[in-house]
């Protein structure tokens, strides 16, 4: 009797501890093949305005219409931008606005667009002397610590000019074609030139004519004035303006209102790389946890600006500098970026974040000479979301 119970009792705990572990395994979630979450493509523009000297501004920059103020350093992003093309403006009291467009690719594989600019300040207004000439001495602006690629222009208004009575003229110095063009109120695209310095004058009666020329005498490097020449702004073209050149002044003769620059015969050439964006966190791993993980954003930080490698030894190379910063970019700064993520990872996944910056190596070249700096320009970030068995989708952005 003894030996039947317990034969009785083994087999009752037999099938106590087979149905357990039948039950166990029909429980277990399977989290070797889960399907990972896909993270939606998110496009920005972001960037910075700063003034002629690098430094940055409080400005405002809008984006096809919607505003925003700038951080103290000058930096502005617009977050969860449509695909297409947008335009930008950027104001600051007290300089001249620039607006620029940007195109976010539609590819899928979209791009965190940086735009950095540089606000020039108005331009000086000269009152006209009820008998005589008017004369007056405007500075360019430079980057800061380049003092010497300043350009001064000694302007002198004619009595014979025969403005109206109580009108003023209003010189602006111009630092790139596109401002030249702008100021000139066309259209119409000149081809592409380096130019040394420019000047746009005009007047405060809009039906003003000039019986004699304004003269703009530039004071410039010997050297460097016998490598320029003179053009206006005329009908949406740049054509030949009236010039002298003695020693280190070149005087142009402003025979009408509109731009006039100095081309200078500098050599731009550039390549191009990119450089991996520093994450604070580019991995969430929940491939073996014990529950969902949540993930808002990616944060990184990258460079807006360039990195000028020269110094001005010389005026030449401080004016080489200059024609570089117009270009590219006076000063770099660091700044951060949040990239939105908005996932929840299952036990059995992960997301990895990484990401990439674009640099471009410029050169300015002439008389012998040359700078370089580093520009940065757009970036790219890809989230990588995978299982056990990496398996799952990638989102290029």
């Amino acid at each position: 009797m003894k030996n039947l119970t317990k034969f009785g009792m083994y087999a009752f705990l037999s099938v106590a501890l087979s149905t357990s572990f039948v039950g166990c395994s029909d429980d277990d979630p399977d989290y070797s093949n889960v399907t990972p979450p896909t993270v939606s493509v998110s496009h920005s523009i972001s960037g910075r305005v700063t003034g002629i000297d690098g430094n940055g501004l409080t400005a405002t920059v809008s984006m096809d219409g919607t505003s925003a103020q700038t951080s103290a350093d000058g930096t502005f992003t617009f977050e969860d931008v449509a695909a297409g093309s947008h335009t930008l403006t950027a104001s600051a009291s007290g300089k001249q606005t620039k607006e620029t467009t940007v195109i976010v690719s539609e590819s899928g594989n979209a791009a965190n667009v940086v735009w950095n600019v540089a606000l020039p300040n108005e331009g000086t207004t000269i009152e006209v002397a009820a008998s005589g000439d008017t004369e007056t001495n405007v500075t360019s602006e430079t980057i800061e610590g380049n003092d010497e690629g300043a350009v001064t222009v000694a302007v002198t208004v004619p009595e014979a000019a025969e403005l109206p009575a109580g009108s003023s003229i209003v010189v602006t110095p111009l630092y790139t074609l596109d401002e030249a063009e702008a100021n000139t109120r066309t259209t119409t695209r000149a081809a592409e030139r380096v130019m040394l310095i420019g000047t746009n004058v005009a007047c405060s009666d809009a039906n003003a004519t000039l019986s004699s020329p304004i003269e703009l005498a530039y004071d410039v490097d010997a050297e460097v004035a016998q490598s320029v020449t003179a053009q206006k702004y005329v009908n949406g073209q740049w054509v030949d303006a009236e010039y002298t050149v003695e020693g280190g002044q070149v005087t142009v003769f402003a025979d009408q209102f509109t731009s006039y620059t100095l081309l200078f015969g500098a050599d731009v050439t550039s390549s191009s790389t990119t450089t991996p964006l520093a994450f604070e966190q580019d991995l969430w791993d929940n491939l073996y946890g014990s529950g969902d993980i949540t993930v808002g954003s990616a944060s990184f930080t990258y460079h807006i600006g360039t990195e000028i490698t020269s110094s001005g030894t010389s005026r030449i190379t401080a004016y080489l500098i200059e024609i570089l910063a117009r270009i590219a970019g006076a000063n770099v700064t660091t700044a951060t970026g949040s990239y939105p993520l908005n996932v929840t990872l299952p036990i059995g996944t992960a997301l990895h974040v990484t990401g990439t910056q674009q640099v471009t190596t410029l050169t300015v070249s002439a008389l012998n000479r040359s700078v370089s700096g580093r520009q940065y320009g757009d970036m790219a970030v890809t989230a990588t979301s995978y299982n056990r068995n990496h398996d799952g989708g990638t989102s290029n952005n």
